[in-house]
């Protein structure tokens, strides 16, 4: 058997094989990927939302989401050593079990308003793109007027989803100041010295960012020579909130990480900040405001006490901020200019070592186009394709 490999040329041109498969298959691939995992997203959310923590207790056949998915993670354990480790029950559910969901007498009355169809043309339309979707899983062959169809029909059916999916992904808008609304007023003037809360809505105000910016303390410098530095310093560990302030937990949709830049001061101290957003809808934030209000308080006292205590003795570790090392090196750039380039990778968690279905990874905003050009997807431990050139 001769498996003849694909080769890439210069300007990044693909030379296949003719006696691979015909070009439309791997067309139908990509358009079938993206609308399985973005309907992921968007079922998962809709019924985190709705449901809270109970979430996992929606039905589907044989069991429920928590029940059926653990017995998939446990036989998927069983060939660990093939392909990535992967936790989230939503990715061990498949097309049909995410369209029964949508459409079922149960929990319709969640999913009907992202929708601009009647329930049997909605499904009529998933129906039909499962049909395509089934032949391509099982190695039956597909023809290239199906791969329209499809397109088509995740078009019409996923327009209101996706414009839902870039709402709550894209949240940038600061709450105005003199914003009245009551969970505004009560949660706008909280923060310390160490971590400080900044508060975004999108344009409908339904969704709720809480963004909270962690200053990362230089707990021991040691200078190596000129161009060169090594650093312990203090890490906040965002996954430990998830897992220790169950009220955020229970109504927020996601937690995600923001980009870490690495910053120096004067001093050749560290300079940045690790920021942290908390997403929920305002209408959930509003219910459970007094609940959610305290935790957030605690978070803000248990940082700054932990800090405290390893600024006096870098060798303990808190619940919520532990240590970890950085460095910071010249380098010369363009022109032979000399700057100082600082890791942090340390500090960044590894979402492939993440069970927590909350936990989203790092930020990222996807302004109008979610389904066909997403890179990366939440529970996913790595990329699916390259970003998109602006250009």
């Amino acid at each position: 058997m001769d498996w003849k490999k694909a080769q890439v040329k210069e300007s990044n041109l693909v030379d296949i094989p003719n006696r691979w498969l015909h070009l439309y298959y791997y067309e139908a691939l990509n358009v079938l990927f993206r609308f399985e995992n973005s309907l992921r997203v968007f079922v998962y959310t809709v019924l985190k939302d709705e449901l809270k923590d109970k979430w996992q207790e929606t039905a589907i056949s044989g069991g429920c989401i928590k029940s059926e998915t653990k017995k998939r993670i446990r036989q998927s354990d069983e060939y660990g050593y093939l392909g990535y480790e992967i936790t989230s029950p939503m990715l061990f559910l498949n097309s049909g079990e995410l369209i029964d969901i949508i459409v079922s007498d149960a929990y319709w009355k969640y999913f009907a308003k992202y929708f601009k169809a009647s329930k049997s043309i909605v499904v009529t339309k998933l129906q039909e793109i499962g049909t395509v979707r089934n032949s391509l899983a099982h190695f039956r062959p597909i023809k290239e007027d199906d791969i329209d169809l499809i397109k088509q029909n995740t078009k019409h059916v996923l327009l209101e989803v996706e414009k839902a999916l870039v709402k709550i992904t894209s949240i940038s808008a600061l709450v105005p100041t003199n914003s009245e609304e009551p969970w505004y007023l009560k949660l706008r003037g909280l923060g310390s010295e160490n971590i400080n809360l900044s508060l975004f809505h999108c344009e409908d105000e339904k969704w709720i960012r809480l963004c909270f910016s962690y200053k990362v303390p230089t707990l021991e410098k040691r200078k190596i020579s000129e161009d060169f530095y090594t650093y312990k310093v203090g890490n906040l560990r965002t996954i430990e909130v998830l897992r220790n302030f169950q009220e955020i937990r229970n109504n927020c949709i996601y937690i995600t990480d923001s980009t870490i830049y690495g910053q120096l001061n004067a001093e050749f101290d560290i300079a940045s900040r690790k920021e942290f957003n908390v997403v929920i809808s305002k209408r959930n934030l509003t219910e459970s405001l007094d609940n959610i209000e305290a935790s957030i308080r605690n978070i803000i006292t248990m940082v700054d006490e932990e800090t405290e205590l390893l600024k006096t003795d870098n060798l303990a570790r808190g619940v919520l901020v532990d240590t970890q090392h950085g460095n910071a090196i010249v380098k010369t750039g363009n022109n032979n200019t000399r700057y100082w380039q600082v890791s942090l990778d340390t500090l960044k968690c590894d979402p492939s070592k993440v069970s927590d279905v909350e936990y989203w990874g790092t930020r990222g905003n996807y302004v109008t186009d979610f389904v066909s050009a997403t890179s990366q997807y939440p529970w996913m431990p790595s990329s699916i394709s390259d970003e998109d050139s602006p250009f």
